[in-house]
């Protein structure tokens, strides 16, 4: 059974929200505009008080303000031990309305690195008046991070692709089994403790310390699923919260995969027909024609990996693919994937495909900058776990590449065999987040996401109890702060007034 399946988990929610400062960010704001929650603070347990009542300082880290704070390791034991979550404060220039927590999702995106990049997402009116602050959820980055390989043994792992034989399989299999025994060596303190349920108790935590009554929160991506979660807790507690490309709040494992899948086998077609009526295409032809000039170039990569400049390096099928998808992300990379395939079918060269995969895995050189990676396994085993059997698996895998996903599917393959063997078992998946009694939240839904379905965010806003939904009819992966100002204003004025948007569908740019 033909498998890449580190990167099935990798796509099960989709990657960190891709951004570009493609919106007015200078628009000056209107003082009668700003309208913070003027509401006591809510009660918390009192096994909690220690944590909620504890007082933090804010020191200074380059251009930005960087504190922790301490929260439970494990919240039915209050008692016990805690760890550090590390923050990271864009401070506001006028009086700040509140303090906006983001989270950029993965999961295993770094919110401090949103914290620092703030100004590529945000409009002047929000920066100016949020103290936006970019929090590393337990498991994530600084936050008790999660450690499973070294650079090598992960690089090698990230890397390898694996033939359709019982050598293929048993290679995999033998991965898998290294991967999870390295994070039980290197993370079994935090590994049981990273699902998104504690992650989100965390931001409560945080709300309180930080002095705010209600949340403000824009969660993109997996931040979706952790904003539901928080509202699914702590309805009472939801403040102003946008949920940007929502993930599936009912699908299980396999749909969810499948789906995003076929999202990218259709983000794949809308770029090949952009490129085939422009300039400078390397295709010709119909776009099914396309296609079979890239499933070619998969299969080769399997028997013969891609050359490339890095020393000691080659773009291997997995390179190939995942370079593919990440430059489907977003929209304005797509001259960006005409290059790499015009370098691959005229000199060989895979390396501005190795470029992509190494930005989509966090790789500089033989270093990694972040474990999102290996964040991303544990949060996902954690929240998820495995459905289903290897006869289940074989049966869903032959679907994905019969008749959902031709090009990517055969490839990327389909089994759940890391989670089976995860020691530490969800007793049921998270999703289905209903927030029984929040304040209105805003999910916002991109038509051509590959990556987190237009559909999830449809479903995402009908499971909630109150919600209102912004579609962008674009192509892309989020739309708030990379697509339109029909998306941005309202709901910068949504975070700054509390004025909920209508309903909305904005057209593409």
């Amino acid at each position: 059974m033909k498998k890449i399946s580190v990167f099935t988990l990798a796509l099960l929610l989709g990657l960190t929200a891709c951004s570009s400062s493609v919106t007015d960010k200078t628009a000056e704001s209107s003082d009668s505009a700003i309208k913070p929650i003027e509401v006591s603070m809510p009660e918390y347990p009192a096994e909690l008080a220690k944590y909620y009542e504890q007082k933090i300082t804010w020191e200074k880290c380059g251009a930005q303000d960087c504190t922790k704070i301490k929260v439970p390791l494990d919240y039915a034991n209050p008692a016990g031990d805690s760890i550090e979550i590390v923050a990271k404060r864009n401070a506001a220039k006028n009086n700040a309305v509140g303090s906006l927590l983001l989270n950029p999702g993965g999961p295993g995106g770094s919110g401090q690195e949103l914290a620092e990049n703030a100004g590529f997402y945000f409009s002047q009116q929000i920066t100016d008046n949020f103290d936006l602050i970019g929090f590393d959820p337990r498991g994530v980055g600084e936050s008790s991070p999660v450690k499973c390989l070294d650079d090598a043994e992960l690089g090698r792992a990230l890397e390898a692709s694996y033939a359709d034989t019982p050598e293929g399989d048993a290679q995999s299999a033998a991965d898998i089994e290294a991967i999870i025994a390295g994070c039980e060596e290197k993370s079994g303190k935090i590994l049981p403790f990273v699902g998104t349920e504690s992650a989100a108790r965390d931001m409560d935590i945080m709300r309180h310390v930080f002095g705010d009554p209600r949340l403000y929160y824009v969660g993109f991506s997996y931040g979706t699923s952790l904003g539901g979660m928080y509202a699914d807790l702590f309805p009472q507690n939801v403040g102003r919260m946008i949920l940007d490309g929502a993930v599936a709040p009912l699908a299980t494992n396999f749909d969810q995969s499948a789906a995003q899948l076929k999202g990218f086998e259709n983000s794949l077609d809308a770029y090949l027909e952009d490129c085939l009526a422009g300039k400078d295409c390397p295709f010709s032809g119909t776009v099914a024609e396309a296609r079979k000039v890239i499933a070619k170039m998969l299969t080769q990569a399997l028997v013969t990996p891609y050359k490339v400049s890095a020393e000691g390096r080659e773009l291997t099928q997995t390179g190939l693919l995942m370079g593919i998808v990440t430059a489907l992300y977003d929209d304005m990379t797509w001259p960006i994937l005409s290059k790499a395939f015009t370098d691959l079918m005229n000199d060989g060269d895979g390396s501005l495909f190795l470029a992509l995969f190494d930005t989509y895995t966090s790789r500089e050189g033989d270093k990694f900058t972040n474990n999102s990676t290996e964040a991303n396994w544990a949060i996902n085993c954690a929240d998820y776990g495995a459905q289903g059997d290897e006869t289940t698996w074989k049966e869903q895998e032959a679907k994905l590449v019969n008749e959902i996903s031709p090009l990517f599917g055969p490839v990327m393959g389909y089994d759940e065999a890391m989670c089976a063997k995860w020691p530490y078992q969800p007793a049921k998946p998270v999703g289905a987040y209903k927030a029984v009694g929040s304040a209105p939240i805003v999910v916002v839904g991109t038509v051509g996401d590959p990556a987190t379905p237009y559909e999830w965010a449809v479903e995402f806003a009908k499971t909630l109890d109150k919600a209102v939904l912004v579609t962008y009819e674009g192509e892309g992966h989020t739309a708030y702060g990379r697509s339109t100002e029909c998306v941005s204003d309202p709901l910068d004025a949504y975070l700054l007034s509390g004025q909920v948007p209508k309903a909305i569908s904005c057209p593409a740019k």
